[in-house]
């Protein structure tokens, strides 16, 4: 009898003592998608809501990362034009935002006409392309000359300068 007692408390402390024992690391959100270092989630525990609502999105992703973050959860994937993608849900599993990043290539025309016809010395180095729900399409294109860097804003045929920076050499 003794025995036995000893081998269950050793069999229960080996399996609830690493359990116990790891702490949760809180991820830090930057204001900049691109710098967000983040620890993965398994994807078997994001909710099901999450889930159902990205595939309806994204039928297309390649390998998403799902993430965990103070906020809520992102899933970091590849859709089929090759274009890097974000797409952030809430704590309560709503969907906020879809950020795509992806070259002058793709794009659309007409969006790359209201940039170049203003800013035709400019290089686009990187175009983000931001949806929410409820509000219009957003694309905030990244421009580079020799002396300087530009964020624009395009949203429903108007521009807007959003950032502005002076090269130092």
């Amino acid at each position: 009898m003794k025995k036995l007692l000893i081998a269950t408390c050793l069999a229960f402390a080996a399996t609830a003592g690493p359990t116990t024992a790891q702490q949760a690391s809180r991820p830090i959100v930057a204001d900049n998608m691109s710098s967000l270092h983040m620890n993965a989630r398994n994807i078997n525990r994001v909710p099901i809501k999450v889930m159902r609502d990205f595939l309806k999105r994204s039928p297309s992703a390649n390998d998403a990362n799902w993430m965990e973050v103070e906020t809520g959860f992102v899933a970091k994937y590849i859709d089929k034009k090759n274009n890097f993608c974000r797409t952030v849900y809430n704590s309560r599993g709503s969907y906020v935002y879809t950020v795509k990043q992806y070259a002058e290539r793709n794009l659309p025309r007409e969006v790359r006409g209201i940039v170049k016809s203003q800013y035709y010395d400019y290089t686009i180095t990187l175009v983000e392309e931001v949806h929410q729900p409820l509000k219009p399409l957003v694309y905030i294109v990244h421009l580079e000359d020799a002396t300087s860097f530009k964020h624009v804003q395009v949203s429903e045929g108007e521009m807007e300068v959003t950032k502005e920076y002076k090269k130092t050499f």
